[in-house]
């Protein structure tokens, strides 16, 4: 039988008024909707979301989505508003699945019901305050992470797992964001204090921002910490790679409308007391709804800070060093920089079909064969179509890096705090991976995944120096590591802030740590959780 239930009246228990007005602030700050001026982070859920959409030729469905820049990440929730649009009555189920789940996310930040998509599933922000003109301010939390389970080994916590803690604030067209975690970073030791002696376990600055957006987000400029990724590839880039950590930098994006191009210009510190720095710039060009084309630069230099005409942007950094030498006839040595030049594209040859490709280039010497040119390739096809009420999709993507790319003999090598600032695998690595995913509803998904990854003991601290002969830079280095795996995953989404997803596979590393005959395979799986509020 239930316990009998006691009315309790507010008017004569003070403590009791303050529960119900603190509920109260709660549910009205759970309707309010939060900023567009927020950042989708590089890495977010979302983003496989908008690939599969741009694939489906969704925009031509729903304009209610607008996707003007795909390939340079991250970007801002407001670029993402298309035009006025009833409802469509009927879409395919592949079409369908993907716009509910970009639906759920958009309402958290942009007026879906004017735009024609579906909100179903939408998590509000934890706490939002909406003040005056457009003063906002609003706090999120979450629990987010994975745990590692290899055969014979301890069960290992995911680098990046624990208690996020994310706060944003707007003023007019200013807006400013901080994303903490509190939780296991690798070797966090070396840069940080542990919050419990003797582990991995920290306070750590995941990203911050700092930004002025114009009129319909066709400009900004922000400051701040973020990851960057440039390029269609699926498991990481080739110039600029959201694989990399973050990095702290100033960066100027426009759009041209007209013209469907989009451009940016980014400089960072990867070393303050080293001086060690990074500009890049890119465009983005869009000629036709079903082709991107991509163009970037990087350059690698040392400077006491940021110097003008790479912080300009507009001048090829490749000028740069012959403008500064011919300032400074002595100072070749001191304004040395390491160039690198990417080229991307990516075309939608059939509706649900794209095939893609990125070529990065390090250094190319045609008078001569002792210096050997420095190259990387990168080469996808993706696919999806409806299957019964939902979604079903493959993809195979396959990424050779040559010897020597990224590094330098002089010290300018694409690197921050030891990881490429490119492809994950760095120099003189081969990788092959293919997906499959049925997405029966927006809820559910399962995935098969496998990948052959083959990487020789060129590294990034191994660079070419001059007068060491001719290199074979496409036969790899030494001996061969080779790491096989096959994985089998069920993922369940059914809200913006609940991501639940469970794995197991078997993995052969043959070779392990270039030890000839060395054989280490066997089952693994993980668990991953990403509750947010």
């Amino acid at each position: 039988m239930p316990a009998p239930r006691h009315r309790t009246d507010a008017r004569r228990h003070p403590a009791a008024r303050l529960l119900f007005l603190a509920a109260g602030l709660l549910l009205a700050a759970a309707s309010a909707r939060s900023s567009p001026l927020n950042e989708l982070p590089v890495g977010d859920p979302l983003e496989p979301e908008l690939r599969a959409f741009e694939v489906l030729n969704g925009e031509a469905l729903v304009p209610g989505i607008a996707l003007r820049r795909l390939h340079t990440r991250p970007i801002q929730r407001v670029e993402l508003r298309g035009h006025l649009s009833a409802p469509p009555e009927s879409l395919p189920p592949a079409v369908g699945v993907t716009l509910a789940r970009i639906g759920r996310e958009l309402a958290r930040d942009l007026p879906v019901d004017s735009l024609g998509l579906p909100s179903a599933g939408r998590t509000p922000r934890l706490w939002t305050w909406v003040g005056l003109e457009n003063e906002r301010f609003e706090g999120s939390a979450a629990l987010e992470g994975a745990a590692d389970f290899n055969q014979h080994e301890a069960p290992l916590i995911v680098s990046g797992s624990g208690a996020r803690l994310r706060m944003n604030a707007e003023m007019e067209r200013w807006s400013a964001g901080v994303d903490m975690l509190f939780g296991r970073l690798d070797e966090a030791r070396r840069f940080a204090d542990p919050i419990v002696p003797g582990n991995d376990l920290v306070s750590h600055l995941v990203a911050a921002r700092l930004a002025y957006t114009g009129r319909d987000g066709r400009w900004a400029l922000g400051m701040g910490r973020s990851r960057h990724q440039w390029g269609p590839g699926d498991e990481g880039s080739l110039l600029i790679s959201g694989s990399a950590p973050p990095i702290t930098g100033f960066d100027l994006r426009a759009r041209l409308e007209g013209l469907g191009v989009d451009a940016i210009a980014l400089n960072a510190t990867l070393e303050s007391a080293a001086g060690e720095q990074l500009a890049a710039h890119r465009i983005e060009w869009r000629p036709f709804p079903s082709v991107r084309l991509g163009l970037a630069e990087a350059a690698r230099y040392k400077s006491p800070s940021w110097q003008p005409l790479y912080l300009a942007g507009v001048i090829p950094y490749v000028l740069v060093q012959r403008i500064a030498v011919q300032e400074e006839p002595d100072s070749l040595i001191a304004n040395r920089n390491n160039v690198l030049v990417g080229l991307d594209a990516a075309v939608r040859v059939l509706p649900g079909i794209r095939v893609y490709g990125e070529m990065v280039i390090d250094d190319l010497h045609a008078k001569t064969a002792d210096i050997p040119n420095k190259l990387g390739f990168q080469v996808g096809l993706e696919g999806y179509r409806s299957l019964g009420h939902g979604r079903i999709g493959a993809l195979g993507e396959f990424t050779r890096i040559s010897r020597y790319v990224y590094t330098s003999f002089f010290g300018r090598t694409f690197e921050v705090q030891g990881m490429s600032l490119g492809w994950p695998d760095g120099p003189d690595s081969r990788r092959l991976h293919v997906r499959m995913s049925w997405d029966p509803d927006a809820a559910w998904q399962i995935g098969l995944r496998a990948a052959q990854i083959n990487r020789g003991e060129g590294t990034l601290s191994d660079p070419f120096v001059q007068g060491s002969g001719h290199q074979e830079i496409w036969t790899f280095a030494g001996i061969v590591e080779r790491t096989r795996d096959v994985e089998l995953t069920g993922r369940w989404w059914p809200r913006t802030g609940v991501d639940l997803a469970v794995s197991g596979g078997w993995r052969q590393i043959l070779n392990e740590a270039h030890v000839a005959g060395a054989l280490r395979e066997g089952a693994f799986g993980s668990v991953a959780v990403r509750l947010e509020r």
